[in-house]
C-alpha cells in the first residue's frame, strides 16, 4: 500500500513544477471559512440548479432500488470470492479507540480505498516529495487535499448527524430508518445506525481526485478513469460489506467535487496574491551603453 501511494505521488509530482509560491501551512486551517463559504456559494448558486436535478433524480432512482443493489452486491462479493465482511484490523489504539485500521484482505483493501489514513498518505506523499525536490507544485497540492478533508468533513459530518440514516448492515427496516438528529451519545456508541447518509468515503475520494485533477488538467484524460474504477470498487464494496446504500453516493459525490473544487480556488487566490505582489515590488538592474556612454539603468515591474 505504502508503495502504491508512493508511485501515485511521484507519478504527479514528478511531471511538472509550477512557478508558485508555498502555501503557508496555517492557511490549511485559518481557510477553512472561506471554503467553507466557497463551497456553499458554487453548491446553492443558480448553476448548480441543474445538478441539484441530477442528484435528487439519482438519489430518488438509486433509493427505489437501494435493496436490490445490495443484496446483488453482496451476491457478487460471495461468487467472486471477496466475502461480505470488512476484515480491516486496528494498528493503532488509544484509550479504547481504534486511531487506525489497516486492510488484510481483497474486500477490506478496496473499501480501505477511500479511508481517510489512505488519503492523508496520498497528499503526504504530495508534500514530502515537494519538500524533498522543492516541487512546489506538488507541495501545494498536498496541503490542499489535507484542507479539502477538513472542509468536507464537516459538512459530512454535520449531514450525516442530520439525516440519521441506518446502514445495510444493522437496518430494521426495508432500504434503512431514517432517524432525525440522534444526539449526540447515540450516534457515537451506535454509530452504523445514524450514519450511513451521505457517503465520507466516496465523499474523501471524490474530493482528493478533483483536487489532483485541478492541480494537473494536463492529466485529466488518465486521472478521469483512474478515478472512475478506484471509486466504483469502493463503492461496490461499501455496499458489499453492509456499509452503505447505493442511494448514499450521489450527494457525497457531489459534495467531494465541490470543496475539491473550493479548496483549490481559495488556497490558490493566496499563490497568485503573493506572487503578483512580489512581482509589483521587484526591480531589475542592467548595464547599458548609450553611444561613448555606460549607464546602469533600473526597470520596476507595475
Amino acid at each position: 500500500m505504502k508503495t502504491f501511494i508512493l508511485f501515485l505521488t511521484i507519478f504527479f509530482s514528478v511531471i511538472a513544477i509550477a512557478d508558485e509560491e508555498r502555501i503557508a501551512w496555517k492557511d490549511v486551517f485559518t481557510k477553512i471559512p472561506a471554503t467553507s463559504k466557497e463551497g456553499l456559494s458554487t453548491g446553492f448558486s443558480k448553476d448548480a440548479l441543474p445538478y441539484w436535478g441530477v442528484i435528487l433524480a439519482s438519489t430518488g432512482v438509486l433509493y427505489r432500488y437501494d435493496e436490490d443493489f445490495y443484496r446483488e452486491s453482496q451476491k457478487k462479493g460471495r461468487d467472486w470470492g471477496i466475502g461480505n465482511q470488512d476484515n480491516t484490523k486496528p494498528l493503532v489504539s488509544f484509550g479504547g479507540q481504534e486511531l487506525m485500521r489497516l486492510p488484510t484482505d481483497t474486500g477490506s483493501a478496496m473499501y480501505f480505498l477511500g479511508d481517510g489514513w489512505m488519503h492523508a498518505g496520498i497528499a503526504t506523499g504530495f508534500i514530502s516529495y515537494g519538500s524533498a525536490t522543492e516541487n512546489t507544485r506538488a507541495y501545494n497540492t498536498g496541503l490542499m487535499i489535507i484542507h479539502g478533508m477538513f472542509v468536507s468533513t464537516i459538512f459530512n459530518q454535520t449531514l450525516k448527524r442530520s439525516f440519521g440514516r441506518e446502514s445495510p448492515e444493522v437496518s430494521t427496516s426495508k432500504r434503512g430508518s431514517w432517524n432525525l438528529f440522534p444526539s449526540f451519545n447515540d450516534y457515537n456508541s451506535k454509530t452504523a445506525s445514524y450514519d450511513a447518509m451521505p457517503s465520507g468515503h466516496v465523499m474523501t475520494a471524490t474530493m482528493t481526485f478533483t483536487v489532483i485533477s485541478e492541480r494537473y488538467p494536463e492529466y485529466r484524460s488518465f486521472i478521469y478513469p483512474f478515478a472512475g474504477v478506484w471509486i466504483s470498487a469502493l463503492a461496490f464494496e461499501m455496499m458489499n460489506n453492509g456499509v452503505h446504500w447505493a442511494s448514499d453516493y450521489p450527494l457525497g459525490i457531489a459534495m467531494g467535487y465541490v470543496f475539491g473544487k473550493a479548496s483549490v480556488a481559495v488556497l490558490s487566490k493566496n499563490e497568485k496574491k503573493e506572487t503578483q505582489e512580489e512581482k509589483e515590488t521587484s526591480w531589475m538592474i542592467y548595464p547599458s551603453i548609450n553611444g561613448n556612454t555606460s549607464m546602469i539603468k533600473a526597470v520596476k515591474n507595475f
